[in-house]
This record gives structure tokens, C-alpha cells and sequence, in this order.
């Protein structure tokens, strides 16, 4: 029998996570040989939804881990993943000698070793300014050093990709050899000139299908069938039983403070009386049914965090919902206590915006040969 014309590329997925990067690139067409992930409930969620992937738990900077995961990761047509981001966080205070930033040069050296057709590199949406500038700089001349000359960037919103949420992330797409690569046209958002397209998704579009559960409450029975395509690739293959659809638990006191939350209010809406003694403008604020969520955040399911309280019920949003508002699919399982996973999935790259650059890495490594 002969070989297909454009067999499945492989890939390694680095500091992988729970696997939101490597579940787009497999729906657009990879097939993800090899992936790492330091954090060992994380690595046992990757290796319970991508059983054909090696998973290599561990630190990569442990030469052991490295030998192991470079044994495995033989031959791969691509490199993607995106160091942790702490020591290059927009947020807090920055410090270009974090050692935390070995890890972006251990990505660079990976690559060079494997010598992969393309490079998938993903951060944090002020990836490029960081640092003046030097933090890309690094990156690109590292690329060049290893002969990756033909370089794409551009900062995406996985809001234009049918993610019924407002997330920004810089993605730098490198090859060695020339190719036709170019970013994925927006699908969703406001129509402009050029594209036709759908509405950008809500709240009421992602969850409209699964029953209200109070803060204590759980649920493992949908509401209604699937009212949409997303609702229906969301459910694809997860049979009847909703899983994770638990409403976190809160006192008494922060059920009253929720209570006066209107939709898209925050703390600022509470009486006095019952306003913690500390807290800021942006937090105890609660979504839009008719809007698509702000970036939620590992702790999705804390009101005292960013705007995450549901649009109808007092209380932060369960687990499965935050993964909804990320394009996780319901059959997806996840390893760990409700805060663990929630951390999971807050820090995941959305897989339907994997999905979308991944459809376009696919089409420029099958166009331009080996």
C-alpha cells in the first residue's frame, strides 16, 4: 500500500500544559509524537486525552528528562510550545535575569537539536515590547543562528476564532526553508471589507446548553440538546454525562456580597457594609449572558479574582464551564482538585485557536515539500 501524499507531520509539544496547544494542532491535522510538561497532574492529563503521545514528565533542564524526551521526539517536522511566562509577565515586576527565562533558551536549544522543519512559538501578548524589545530580539536571533530565517509574528485574539473569549497571545511561526505561511483570516467578530463573519460567540452561546447548578450544587445531565455548532463540537463524543459541572462553594457572607452584583458590575455595586476590607475596582464583577467573556484566569472559579461570576447565579464559574469559555470539548478529562484543574485550564492556549494557526502550519509545510 503506498504512503498518503501528506502523511500526519509530527510534533513536540513543549511545556505543554494540559494540552490545549497540542489538542489544535492534532484537530488540524498533526499528530503529536512527544510532549513536556514539568508539573505531574498536568502530564497525567495530556497522557489521559493524547494516549498516541509520548508524554515526558519532568524538568527539561534535568539532562535525564532531556535525553528522554529528545529520544522520543525523534524525526518531528515541528517544535511548538511557549515557555512559562512568569519570568516575561506583563503583569508585576520584570526581571530579564529571572532564571525562570532558562527555560525559553532550553527551547532554542531543543530546536536545534531536533532541527524540525518549523517552529511554533507562543507568549504573552506584550511578548514582543518586553524588556525593550529584547526579549524577541533573543528570539529571533536565535532562530537565525539556527536557520530559521523565515519568521511570521503576529499577536491573535482567540476571540476572531470562534472562542467565546476575549484572549490575546503573541505567536511567532518560523521555517527553514521558504514557505507561503501566513496567519489564519479572523472567522468570528465584526464584518469588515474583506471577510465575511460570524458573530463573535457569547456567554449564552457557550453555556446556554448545560443546567444551573447554585454555588454547592452540581449537575451531570445537560440542560437541552446542543442550541448551536459550537454547543455541538463542544459535546462531540462526550455521550450524556456532563462531567465537572460543579458550582464552587461559598459562605453565607460572599453569597450576600454576590447578590448585588448586577451583570457586568463589580465590587463597586455592594453596599459598603458588605465590601471586604480589602479589595480592587475589577474584582467580585460578574459576566455578560450576551457577551463573550474578558480572559479568564486560573482562578475562574474565586469571585475575589477577576470577572468571573456567572451572569444568572451567585457564584464563580465551575469547571467545566471556564473550559467551555476556552473551547476545551466536553469529552476532554482533567486530572487533579477543582483548583488544579482550573489552573489547567486558565493557563491553556484555547484549542479552536490552536486549531485555526495550526490548519494554516499544515497547508505551508504540505505546500512547500521536504
Amino acid at each position: 500500500m503506498s504512503a498518503p501524499v501528506h502523511p500526519r507531520p509530527a510534533v513536540l509539544d513543549l511545556f505543554a500544559g494540559a494540552g490545549g496547544l497540542g489538542l489544535g494542532l492534532t484537530r488540524a491535522g498533526f499528530r503529536v509524537q512527544a510532549a513536556n510538561e514539568y508539573e505531574s497532574v498536568f502530564a497525567a492529563t495530556y497522557a489521559l486525552n493524547h494516549p498516541e503521545t509520548t508524554v515526558v514528565a519532568g524538568d527539561v533542564l534535568d539532562p535525564a528528562v532531556r535525553a528522554e524526551l529528545l529520544a522520543a521526539a525523534r524525526g518531528v517536522a515541528v517544535v511548538a510550545g511557549g515557555p512559562p511566562c512568569q519570568g516575561f509577565s506583563t503583569v508585576g515586576k520584570k526581571n530579564e535575569d529571572d532564571p525562570r527565562n532558562k527555560l525559553f533558551y532550553a527551547f532554542l536549544e531543543i530546536v536545534g537539536q531536533l532541527k524540525p522543519r518549523a517552529v511554533l512559538f507562543e507568549n504573552v501578548s506584550g511578548f514582543r515590547r518586553m524588556y525593550g524589545g529584547r526579549a524577541f530580539q533573543a528570539l529571533a536571533g536565535g532562530l537565525d543562528d539556527l536557520g530559521y530565517a523565515t519568521r511570521h509574528c503576529d499577536l491573535l485574539n482567540a476571540l476572531d476564532y470562534g472562542v467565546p473569549q476575549s484572549r490575546q497571545r503573541t505567536f511567532v511561526v518560523a521555517f527553514r526553508e521558504e514557505t507561503d505561511f501566513r496567519f489564519p483570516a479572523p472567522t468570528h467578530g465584526e464584518p469588515d471589507k474583506l471577510f465575511r463573519r460570524a458573530p463573535a460567540l457569547t456567554l449564552a452561546d457557550a453555556l446556554s446548553d448545560l443546567p444551573p447548578v447554585a454555588s454547592g450544587e452540581s449537575a451531570d445531565r445537560y440542560r437541552a440538546e446542543p442550541q448551536n455548532d459550537y454547543q455541538r463540537d463542544m459535546r462531540s463524543g462526550a455521550g450524556e454525562t456532563l462531567t465537572e459541572h460543579d458550582g464552587p462553594w461559598h459562605g453565607e457572607r460572599l453569597r450576600a456580597v454576590l447578590a448585588h452584583v448586577p451583570p457586568g458590575g463589580s465590587i463597586l455595586d455592594v453596599p459598603e457594609a458588605l465590601r471586604p476590607k480589602s479589595y480592587f475596582a475589577n474584582t467580585y464583577a460578574r459576566l455578560w449572558w450576551d457577551r463573550p467573556s474578558p480572559t479568564i484566569t486560573r482562578n475562574f472559579g474565586t469571585p475575589s479574582s477577576s470577572r468571573c461570576i456567572h451572569p444568572h447565579a451567585d457564584r464563580g464559574l465551575t469547571t467545566r464551564e471556564g473550559a467551555r469559555l476556552q473551547s476545551f470539548p466536553d469529552a476532554y478529562r482533567f486530572v487533579g482538585t477543582r483548583i488544579r484543574k482550573n489552573l489547567q485550564i486558565g493557563n491553556a492556549v484555547p484549542p479552536r485557536l490552536a486549531e485555526a494557526i495550526g490548519r494554516e502550519l499544515f497547508r505551508a509545510l504540505a505546500g512547500s515539500g521536504d
